[in-house]
Order: C-alpha cells, then sequence, then structure tokens
C-alpha cells in the first residue's frame, strides 16, 4: 500500500485546489477529522471537469474540482480529499495537475465529507474522473554489441541487444526493427541476431517511433579451428549453480579468447529444455532432476558436456508451538524480537487501524503472554525498531489526528513495561513509516518530503535532526530503508533500490551525510501494466533481497503481487539481478535473512523460508530452494481461514511471524 503524495490539507479560497491527496491499496480508508462549525451551505455535488482525460507518461493536465451547493453555486471553505485507486497517476496538490505515471487505467475519487446541517452525523458527497495514461514516445534507444577491438569472426552469429526509453522509463511494449547497410559483412534479423558473412564492416541500425541509433561492426576472417567445454562431466544438486568454460583454438591450438560463444541446454532423461538455466556466461542451473547436455556453439562449430542433476532435499515439516491472539480483533503488522536487559526474552508487535503497540513475554515460545501496550495518536503502529543494546525502541507515527506525525523513543530498560520518553516531530509531520537504528542514530523514511532523515538519539528525551537524503526529482516515493556494514540501502519504489554509502568509505558518506553509491531500477509487466514497485530490501552476502508490493493490478483480486529480485552487489557500485523468487498468485512483504535462509512474509502464500545458500541464479522457487512453508491462518481470525503473512524474524531457534488477520505465530522447524 502506498502513498501517492505527501498528505496535505488546506482551505479553498478560489477553483480548482485539492486539499488532501492518498492512496491506500486501491480503496478508501477513513482519516482522522477535527471538529468544526456546522457549514452554512451544504455542498450537494462535485463537478470534476474533465470527467475522462487521456494522457502520456509525464503529460499534465489541469483537473477542475467545484462543490457546488443544490442551486449549482460554488461553495467556499471546503475540505475535501482525492484518492488515486491505482498506481498509473497521481494528482498535484500545488498545481491542482494530473500527471501520468505508468501506462494503465487510473480512478481519482473527490470526496467532501462534512457536519450535517442542524444534526449529528456527515455529508458524504462523491465523484470521480477516470485518466487513461498511454506510453510517452520513445525519445532514444540504446544498443549494446560488438565493437571495435571486438569483432565478429565470419560465419558466426551473435545477438545484438536493443532497448528503447521514453523521457522517463523504458518502452517495453514497442517493437524494434533492425537495418544493416551491407547484408553481404552482416545480416541481422527482425529480433537482432547479426550473423557474419565475409570480411568488412557494417553499419546496424536499430529504430523504433522514429528514433534510431546505429553501430559499426567489423567481420574477420575466423581463426577457430577447435571447440571444447570444460568441464565434460560433472554434477549437482538441483539449484546449486555449476560454471561451464568454453575453450576456442586456433590451428596451434592456440587460445582465441574473444570468441562469442553461444550456450544451449537440453536434458535427455529431464522434461524438457525449459527445466533449467543457462546464461550468456557459461552458467548452469538445473531445475528439475535429470541428465543435461550443455551445447557451446561457435558458427559451425560446437562442443557438448554433461550434467547429472540430482533432487535437493525436500521441504522439512513445520511445527506450531503457539498462537499469540491480539484482543478486540485488532490487525497485527510490524513485529521485533529480542532478548531484554532482564535476560528474557520479547516481542513487540504494532497494530494497523488499532494504534497500539502490544509488549509480549514469549521466554516460554508455548505460552507467548501479553505484558503490557502502549497507545498512540495514529492510523497505526506500522514499524518497530530495537536498538543493539536493547534499552531503547522506535515507533514510528502515522496520520495523527493533531497531524504532528513523527517517532516515539521508547524506554525498554523494563521490557515487559515499555515506558514513552518523547515523541519527536521536528520536520517528520508528513508521516514516518519505516525506520532503522544504527548505533545512536535513527534513519527514517518520511512521507512528507520522501526522504531519508536522520535523527540523533544520544540522547534519548532530546532527540535531534543530523542529517537528510533523498533523490532530486519531484515525483518520487521512498518506502523503506535498511543498513548494513555502512551502506544504506534504500527501497524507492519506481526509482527502484539505491544503495548509499553511511560509512563504509566507498563514496566519501558518512553516518549523517550519505553519499550516493549506485541504483538498480526495474520495471516488470503484470498484464497490461508496469511496475516498479520497490517496497522492502536487506543485503545477505553479496546479495540484496529486493521484494515488490502490488495492490490495484488486474489480477489482484484474491490479494497483493509481486516477488522478490535477487540483485548481486559483489561490486556494489554495479548492481545487477540474477535470480528472483515468485510465488505464483501471492505478494511478497518483508523479509529477514540469517544463517544461509530468508524469511519471508508472503502475504496470502504464508510465512516462507528459503536457501539461499552459495551462488544464486534464475527461478529460485522452481529450483525447489523452499526449505519450510506454514500459512498463518485462523478459523476465528478477522478474516476467518485467511493467510496475510506480514512478516518473519527467527529468533533462537524458532520463527516468530505476524499476520493482520489473526496475530502473532510461533513456529519450529523440523530437522530433515
Amino acid at each position: 500500500m502506498r502513498l501517492l503524495s505527501e498528505i496535505h490539507v488546506a482551505r479553498l479560497i478560489s477553483p480548482p485546489a485539492v486539499l488532501l491527496i492518498g492512496v491506500l491499496g486501491g480503496s478508501l480508508a477513513p482519516l482522522p477529522l477535527h471538529a468544526q462549525e456546522p457549514p452554512e451551505t451544504r455542498v450537494a455535488r462535485l463537478e470534476v471537469n474533465p470527467t475522462a482525460l487521456e494522457l502520456r507518461v509525464g503529460e499534465r493536465r489541469v483537473l477542475e474540482i467545484l462543490p457546488l451547493d443544490e442551486a449549482g453555486r460554488l461553495v467556499d471553505d471546503v475540505v475535501f480529499t482525492v484518492w488515486a485507486v491505482g498506481a498509473s497517476a497521481w494528482y498535484d496538490v500545488r498545481t491542482s495537475e494530473v500527471e501520468g505515471l505508468v501506462p494503465g487505467e487510473e480512478t481519482l475519487i473527490v470526496r467532501v465529507r462534512r457536519a450535517k446541517i442542524g444534526g449529528p452525523g456527515f455529508d458524504d458527497v462523491r465523484s470521480q474522473a477516470k485518466i487513461l495514461v498511454s506510453p510517452a514516445p520513445v525519445a532514444r534507444i540504446e544498443v549494446q554489441g560488438p565493437t571495435a577491438p571486438a569483432p565478429l569472426y565470419a560465419g558466426t552469429w551473435q545477438r545484438l541487444s536493443a532497448r528503447a526509453f521514453s523521457a522517463y522509463q523504458p518502452r517495453e511494449d514497442v517493437e524494434i526493427r533492425w537495418e544493416s547497410s551491407d547484408p553481404d559483412v552482416v545480416r541481422i534479423s527482425d529480433h537482432g541476431v547479426a550473423y557474419a558473412g565475409e570480411p568488412g564492416k557494417a553499419r546496424l541500425t536499430a529504430s523504433s517511433e522514429g528514433v534510431n541509433e546505429s553501430i559499426e561492426v567489423r567481420v574477420v576472417a575466423n581463426p577457430i579451428r577447435r571447440l571444447r567445454i570444460e568441464p565434460r562431466l560433472s554434477s549437482a544438486s538441483i539449484g546449486d549453480v555449476v560454471h561451464l568454460s568454453a575453450v576456442a583454438e586456433d590451428g596451434d591450438g592456440r587460445p582465441v579468447g574473444d570468441a562469442p560463444v553461444v550456450w544451449s541446454v537440453a536434458g535427455r532423461s529431464a522434461q524438457s529444455s525449459h527445466s533449467a538455466y543457462m546464461d550468456d556466461e557459461g552458467a548452469f542451473v538445473a531445475y528439475e532432476p535429470g541428465l543435461f547436455h550443455v551445447n557451446a556453439t561457435i558458427g559451425s562449430l560446437s562442443a557438448t558436456a554433461e550434467i547429472m542433476a540430482t533432487p535437493r532435499p525436500p521441504r522439512r515439516d513445520v511445527t506450531l508451538v503457539a498462537h499469540g491472539v491480539v484482543p478486540n480483533g485488532q490487525s497485527t503488522t510490524d513485529l521485533w524480537i529480542f532478548e531484554g536487559g532482564d535476560g528474557r526474552d520479547y516481542a513487540y508487535t504494532g497494530t494497523y487501524s488499532g494504534n497500539l503497540m502490544y509488549a509480549w513475554d514469549v521466554t516460554e515460545p508455548s505460552s507467548p503472554a501479553i505484558t503490557d501496550s502502549l497507545s498512540f495518536d495514529g492510523r497505526r503502529v506500522n514499524d518497530i525498531k530495537i536498538n543493539k543494546d536493547a534499552t531503547l525502541a522506535v515507533v514510528t507515527s502515522e496520520n495523527a489526528s493533531n497531524r504532528r506525525n513523527g517517532i516515539t523513543v521508547l524506554d525498554i530498560s523494563s521490557p515487559a513495561h515499555p515506558v514513552k520518553l518523547v515523541h519527536y516531530t521536528e520536520n517528520l509531520t508528513g508521516g514516518i513509516h519505516n525506520t532503522w537504528i544504527e548505533g545512536d542514530l535513527v534513519y527514517a523514511v518520511n512521507y512528507g518530503t520522501q526522504d531519508l532523515h536522520i535523527i540523533d538519539i544520544s540522547d534519548p528525551q532530546r532527540p535531534a535532526t543530523v542529517g537528510r537524503w533523498g533523490l532530486d526529482k519531484a515525483n518520487k516515493w521512498l518506502h523503506d530503508v535498511t543498513i548494513e556494514d555502512g551502506l544504506a540501502y534504500l527501497s524507492y519504489w519506481d526509482d527502484g533500490l539505491i544503495i548509499l554509502d553511511v560509512g563504509a568509505g566507498i563514496a566519501g558518506g558518512t553516518p549523517t551525510a550519505p553519499r550516493f553509491v549506485s541504483q538498480y531500477n526495474y520495471q516488470y509487466r503484470l498484464g497490461p501494466e508496469t511496475y516498479g514497485n520497490s517496497h522492502h530490501a536487506i543485503r545477505y552476502g553479496d546479495y540484496v533481497f529486493v521484494g515488490d508490493e502490488i495492490f490495484s493490478c488486474f489480477d489482484c483480486l484474491n490479494g497483493p503481487r509481486g516477488y522478490v529480485h535477487v540483485i548481486d552487489v559483489s561490486d556494489v557500485t554495479n548492481p545487477r539481478e540474477v535470480a528472483f523468487y515468485q510465488v505464483p498468485e501471492a505478494g511478497v512483504h518483508n523479509m529477514w535473512a540469517e544463517d544461509d535462509k530468508l524469511y519471508v512474509g508472503y502475504y496470502q502464500a504464508g510465512l516462507r523460508v528459503l536457501d539461499i545458500s552459495g551462488e544464486l541464479r534464475g527461478d529460485l522457487y522452481r529450483q525447489g530452494r523452499e526449505i519450510a512453508v506454514f500459512m498463518t491462518e485462523d478459523a476465528e481470525g478477522t478474516r476467518p481461514y485467511s493467510t496475510d503473512t506480514w512478516g518473519a524474524q527467527p529468533y533462537k531457534g524458532r520463527i516468530f511471524a505476524s499476520d493482520p488477520a489473526s496475530g502473532l505465530w510461533i513456529v519450529e522447524i523440523q530437522p530433515p
């Protein structure tokens, strides 16, 4: 669920104006209202002009919103809200303009809710506008292929890569056409496969929507006479990476290092060639057991290696240790498990629309007991973090009734009964969604500025803002932050994964003055729409696991979508996606990585535990890397027999998970 813009509240002076904007998973959500004098004139209807609007991505158009009385006269001094149901457009509160974000259809809902004249209750008047967003035109094309001094050898072929971009994002929906200036030297297919003919030079051009880009390619005589693969025979478990090398030699047996190798794989006893992953660098991963033939081809030469794939250990059984039920049917959100200063074990859990944080004693995991609770002024307790010494906790605040959002610092020296120290709001009143504590610093995701704010809590009762970092752009959405070994990993929604130096010594950053290191941005198609939606990221070893969160998609009838992208950051300045973990027809939420395992709250797919040992490539779900699965469903939950796992944390041999529909779960994975 995401808010498209900072929350704004104001008064209508002259039309058009917007006063409050937000989105919550495609549905309206109640917001706190202040007591106000009954209006003298009733709003009978809302006039939205135009009611249907077509935009390109990046284009802006004014949307006029007029509150009118029964006689059609403009009603002054009206507070109203504008909600975006989907993710294709947003409403700019500063200019009263709608901007296209990504291709798709959007509904903007306008609402006025005011005290009734002469009695209790509210008038509730609504209207809407339909927005159709089409892609922005192609602005440039990027081509990757062989260039001097790496020529093509006569008689070989190589696929070129071309990608179209608008001024705002990649255009995966357009057709790219290819043309060669000399087909006798290089013939190129509609799919970008370049076939080298006679020696010479040719210019290859990729074009789309009148935009083109060219590269010059050289063809030289082919020196390769022999080809072999090393190793020729190998075996591995399903999911393990096998690296193969193709060795090309000339007539004198000397290696030819820049040979254009084409890799392919076929299964002799496996079900199909789709039973394995093979990349352009010779990395092989089996998805099913059986004997595979891996082929390396250069022109008319080929070589073959055999790989025997053996089964991976099956999933392990999961035993329920305990189920902690939250009072009054409140929805459970975030959780954090820790050992308190008194030597006992505790879980802190938040609530959605309950404004409460519960403290649980879980020293005896089979009998979790609520020891205390704290209330907060806000829509929900979304995020809870504990410092390393387990002396302080930080709780986030959103949609407070007095609009003074921020963070609340707790004294947890008596962990069974946490005590509020201070509610800190300086420059944080737009709402804080997630935080991370590193030493004496709190890194806070500010929904008002969409930046990362850094707060010093070395004196817990007198926090102070000491730093800030954000993308230098207007339309941005920061959702989460985690920190590992002096690097901050920001989930920046449609801007993807942002990595900052906060003391790692890579880009000159410090804990209070972060410096940009790198970015990995992705857009992928889900049905007719394109999404980024980077929601949560966590580092483990050479990888960052980035999860999406997609509501309001065409196929979200049974819950959200989104999956885990595995980003290789062994070179942190050049992140690249190498694998993914996608449970069919489900959506990922929060993750935790520890001891070569990824613990995932996968919404309607439950608690998932994934083996992330060794090198990772390809489709981790099909590789059978799941160690355990547990569905957090309760017949007596707020949504009976529904699974909606929010997050999970391993602790002292057990796994703690939260579910908004059913509370706190404690489970145990059985031995193999």
